[in-house]
């Protein structure tokens, strides 16, 4: 099960990542360079999660690369793509740099503390190791992952939401544009808790699968708001 799960989402995942990265190579814009590199990690992560269930079991490599790229960065480098939409292009490069930073001392700190490989055998059912009975890494560097998720997910929803005010200013906006991006912010908010939940405890089944079933609302609901002004993310969505 843990093996048909895992291909499940890489495939997903690789998928999303060559769509947006072949959007970007003919419009070359930073929010869809910056949502390139976040699908380009995400599937890193997959991969680690996929060949820990082809071995039968995680090691310390698969689940440090699993750690870092997936609870660590995603969430972050989509709301660093997502606050390029916006006016305020000195916060987007400022909060891009933070992100960056972050990224840095995150995945330093993940690559270079010590693993108990005897915890990576704690695992559910379904062959996840168990985040609720053990803590891999220690408190310093799951702060650090719940800052960056933290950080990302207020970028990322608080883009949509500032896209629904636009709309509502405007009132002229057509219904299904309005329905889109309360999807983007819909699929945003359940994939950011999903990755919460992984930082807080080390990735398990309960964060990574919800957060791979949620990745999609944001670019589903992107197809129905096609047609909206740079005020709000949802023309840049899709355009990207």
């Amino acid at each position: 099960m843990a093996l048909l799960l895992s291909t499940t989402d890489l495939v997903v995942s690789l998928t999303f990542t060559l769509i947006v990265a072949s959007q970007w190579l003919s419009r070359r814009r930073t929010h869809a360079l910056l949502w390139t590199w976040a699908l380009i990690v995400w599937t890193l992560a997959v991969a680690a999660e996929t060949a820990a269930a082809l071995n039968g079991a995680w090691n310390p490599l698969t689940y440090r690369m699993y750690y870092a790229f997936g609870a660590l960065m995603v969430a972050a480098w989509l709301g660093a793509g997502s606050l390029h939409l916006s006016p305020g292009r000195r916060l987007a490069r400022g909060f891009t740099w933070v992100i960056a930073a972050l990224s840095l001392i995150g995945a330093f700190l993940i690559f270079t503390y010590p693993i108990d490989p005897a915890k990576l055998g704690v695992v559910n059912s379904l062959g996840f190791v168990d985040s609720e009975l053990v803590k891999v890494f220690p408190i310093s560097v799951r702060i650090v992952v719940a800052i960056t998720n933290i950080l990302g997910s207020v970028a990322f929803i608080g883009a949509a939401l500032y896209s629904l005010w636009a709309f509502r200013r405007r009132g002229d906006v057509p219904g299904n544009r309005v329905a889109g991006v309360g999807i983007i912010a819909l699929g945003g908010l359940l994939a950011a808790t999903a990755h919460s939940l992984g930082a807080v405890g080390g990735p398990g089944l309960q964060g990574d699968q919800l957060a791979l079933l949620c990745f999609p609302l944001p670019l589903k609901g992107a197809q129905h708001a096609h047609g909206f002004d740079r005020l709000g993310v949802a023309q840049a969505v899709i355009d990207v």
